[in-house]
């Protein structure tokens, strides 16, 4: 279903289970008759993803079985490994997985499962909630600012209630891997509050280290750090390095030629540099474009006569790694010293804080 409103990250649906007798773990599939083909079960540790074996599916029965020494988040997924089918903190204990309305739901379990049931609850609550919304704004467009205030609202709840939980359960594992999966759509303030909210025990697993890892990555990129220097490839050749582009304000824009709000705010970024270039702004605009002709043909059709650069690499950029870019247009005004003074700033707001760095500098 096309998605007119909302970008939620949800969780894919997994259960815990608790010790079994034998000391060994066994995943049976049950599914559709008519379901075939490869399935791969993969390992998140703390050396990284480690595939634990491959199965071929036929006629929708299918097992994998083992031994774990200690509670493993794994992720049943296509031969292919393009997508995540169930995720499951397998424990030595019998799980059983069948299909309904083509989800595969996993059955089996203990304290983590319930632990696991109540998060997931609020997950498949958000998700309904986001697919319903979205039907009634295709059905009634005009009513589209009311359905976004009420999924707002919606969202708010949920993310109390998930906070809620992390206070109940803050001893669990299970805790400290669910702020750990979904570090990609929390900012700063957000992530910390979450980590404080764990426990010791929960905060040493390698779960809580990958959170400590991202909050010192944030840090770097705080208001008040000195940003990142980098060196890239400009669009006219040569090539810029960021600390050494003298300016008495800077904006480093990053964008992609395929986004149009990246194009629509390079209508604004086009308006100030031609007002406070004489003044003292400088515009470095990081592409996420690996197509170089297609990069540079939009900087034209923009008229974006301003310092761009990219390394081709698109999201894989070490530049946009180390900005923790996550959505687009993403901005961040530094001053004469390279300081991070604001990020995010758009249309009037943008305008005003330029303003105001320059009038400052020049007085």
């Amino acid at each position: 279903m096309r998605k007119v409103l909302f970008a939620v990250c949800v969780l894919f649906c997994g259960i815990v289970t608790s010790v079994a007798q034998d000391g060994s773990y066994r995943l049976e599939g049950r599914l559709d008759p008519t379901v075939n083909g490869q399935m791969v079960l993969i390992a998140d540790t703390e050396n990284g993803l480690i595939e634990l074996g491959d199965i071929t599916v036929t006629d929708g029965r299918f097992e994998f079985s083992g031994r774990m020494s200690e509670m493993t988040v794994v992720y049943l997924m296509t031969g292919k490994k393009d997508a995540v089918l169930a995720t499951i903190m397998l424990e030595n204990a019998p799980y059983l997985i069948t299909s309904v309305s083509g989800t595969l739901v996993v059955e089996g379990g203990g304290e983590a499962q319930k632990i696991w049931t109540e998060f997931n609850d609020l997950n498949r609550y958000l998700l309904e909630s986001q697919e319903w919304l979205d039907a009634q704004a295709i059905a009634n467009p005009a009513r589209l600012q009311e359905f976004q205030r009420e999924f707002q609202t919606i969202l708010l709840n949920v993310e109390a209630g998930e906070l809620a939980l992390l206070k109940k359960y803050n001893h669990s594992i299970v805790a400290a891997w669910m702020v750990a999966s979904k570090m990609e759509g929390v900012d700063e303030a957000k992530l910390t509050e979450r980590y404080e909210v764990l426990g010791e025990e929960a905060q040493a697993t390698f779960y809580g280290k990958r959170i400590v890892d991202e909050l010192n990555k944030m840090q770097k990129i705080a208001v008040g750090a000195v940003a990142p220097d980098f060196s890239a490839p400009l669009a006219d050749g040569g090539v810029l390095a960021l600390h050494e582009t003298r300016a008495k304000v800077k904006i480093v824009n990053f964008w992609t030629s395929w986004s149009k709000p990246c194009r629509d705010e390079n209508v604004n970024l086009l308006r100030l540099y031609k007002r406070y270039r004489p003044k003292g702004l400088e515009i470095i605009s990081v592409s996420l474009d690996d197509n170089k002709s297609v990069w540079l043909t939009a900087i034209g059709e923009d008229g974006s006569d301003w310092k761009n650069v990219s390394d081709m690499r698109g999201p894989n950029s070490v530049i946009v790694v180390n900005y923790r870019v996550k959505t687009l247009p993403c901005t961040f005004i530094l001053d004469d010293e390279n300081r991070i003074v604001a990020k995010n700033l758009r249309g009037k707001e943008l305008e005003k804080k330029i303003d105001e760095m320059l009038k400052k500098k020049n007085k």
